[in-house]
């Protein structure tokens, strides 16, 4: 069992409106901050190189705040520099304009890697500038054979690009040595993986046969005898937000989303549902609800009728007996 940290940055929402991303944690102390080092990396100035640390006391957590510039906030309140908190089950940890969503206790499936740091930091990056510039999507561009030149922007996640010489592929390639279906590309939150499809002459990223592995920036790809890029424009904007002073500023604090209020009905929604309503006369009393079901009426039958007063003159002459013994007894 071990720790989910559930992160949103608050720059573009305050209500934390963007992608939530997922970070998995077994061990004991977990590193928050802008930092290269930090097990949970925050692209923003507002956020310290080292800003707090989760760490485990026996079956309980703690955070403490190691003096950050904009401080820490446990469930909307500021704590203490240095003084460990308690944190329970479900707190919610602002820090720097990020909020941060902690559970305990919970299986994890795929311990959050350096690797997926860096990757998860620079989906974050893209949420988190303040100012009118853009980060360019991650490209494959092809660097050899008769498509040299060629850049291919990949879409947002979740989503799925084949690499191949069938011209139906995503990414296709006029390439022999390449299988009709060589490679995938699977973008997700925690980055872009490359698979091998059980192709005939493998894949091969930065000259080593791979079969599956998370890409990072400027990794070239070996498929078939046709070579590939892959570039992610955030790399450069995480890594210049790595060192450096902090920024005094008051990060935009998280605000519970209003929940949804209900659509108006449409002009016959609402005539249909005036017809359906109870009448006056089944509301008098003071009746609350739709009036009950009235039963309906049983007409009594001749038949039914002669049965009655058969029924009646027996029990009579029986009731006359009766009282007869009595008498003469």
């Amino acid at each position: 069992m071990g720790v989910h940290l559930a992160v949103r940055s608050c720059w573009s929402s305050p209500s934390g409106g963007e992608e939530e991303l997922v970070y998995e944690f077994d061990q004991s102390r977990i590193v928050i901050g802008r930092g290269r080092g930090a097990d949970v990396r925050l692209p923003h100035r507002a956020v310290s190189v080292r800003h707090a640390t989760i760490e485990a006391q026996g079956t309980r957590y703690t955070i403490v705040d190691h003096g950050a510039t904009n401080g820490t906030l446990v469930q909307g309140a500021r704590i203490v520099s240095g003084r460990p908190k308690p944190l329970r089950d479900g707190d919610r940890i602002e820090v720097g304009g990020f909020a941060v969503v902690f559970r305990c206790g919970v299986p994890v499936v795929r311990a959050t890697t350096t690797e997926g740091t860096a990757s998860l930091a620079r989906r974050l990056v893209r949420s988190s500038l303040t100012d009118a510039r853009t980060i360019e999507p991650p490209t494959l561009t092809v660097l050899n054979g008769p498509a040299e030149g060629r850049e291919h922007a990949l879409p947002a996640p979740p989503a799925r690009l084949v690499i191949g010489r069938d011209e139906a592929a995503d990414v296709p390639l006029d390439d022999a040595d390449a299988s009709r279906e060589h490679a995938e590309l699977e973008v997700r939150l925690d980055g872009v993986w490359l698979r091998d499809l059980a192709s005939k002459n493998g894949v091969a990223v930065n000259g080593r046969a791979a079969r599956e592995r998370r890409l990072a920036d400027r990794d070239e790809l070996q498929v078939g005898a046709t070579v590939l890029r892959f570039e992610d424009p955030a790399r450069a904007e995480v890594e210049a937000l790595e060192e450096g002073d902090d920024e005094a500023v008051e990060p935009p604090r998280y605000e519970e989303p209003e929940p949804d209020e209900p659509e108006p009905p449409e002009e016959g929604e609402a005539e249909a549902t005036l017809a359906e309503a109870p009448s006056p006369e089944a509301l008098e009393g003071g009746a609350a609800g739709p009036a009950a079901p009235k039963r309906a009426r049983r007409d009594v039958a001749p038949a039914d009728l002669v049965i009655y007063v058969l029924a009646a003159a027996v029990f009579a002459i029986s009731l006359l007996g009766l009282l007869w013994l009595l008498r003469s007894g």
